[in-house]
């Protein structure tokens, strides 16, 4: 009877850890500080229209496999997902979003910025957000 206690008990953690989420999310907040690192230095770089164009190619290029990435981990609850996690996750957002904002705020002298970077932010936001929400 021992023997089956202990072999359920470790099936059951095994599965546990088999559910776990904190890898997929740690990669995704390695892609998705990577892409805003790229967004960054391209609005800072050239802090006009021409610049936030560049800024809008280069997440582009990288949106589809930043989406991938996000939908394979955004249901993720309960024991998926280690407080540890979830808190790198936030505060990754909370970060890359500071950046974009203060980036922002240099390309306010153009006025022909205006409208490609409020595409470039809610193209951004959009990758990770539901579809209606």
């Amino acid at each position: 009877m021992k023997k089956i206690i202990v072999f359920s008990l470790l099936v059951f953690c095994l599965g546990m850890t088999g559910c776990s989420k904190d890898a997929e999310i740690e990669a995704f907040i390695k892609e998705m500080d990577g892409v805003t690192k790229d967004i960054v230095s391209k609005i800072d770089a050239n802090p006009t229209a021409a610049g936030v164009d560049d800024a809008q190619k280069a997440f582009d290029a990288r949106k589809a496999e930043l989406k991938t990435k996000w939908d394979a981990i955004k249901d993720a609850v309960g024991m998926q997902v280690s407080e540890g996690t979830k808190k790198k996750l936030e505060d990754s957002m909370k970060a890359n979003m500071a950046s974009l904002t203060s980036a922002s705020m240099k390309v306010m002298m153009d006025p022909a910025a205006g409208p490609k970077l409020q595409k470039l932010i809610a193209d951004y936001t959009g990758t990770f957000t539901a579809p209606g929400k």
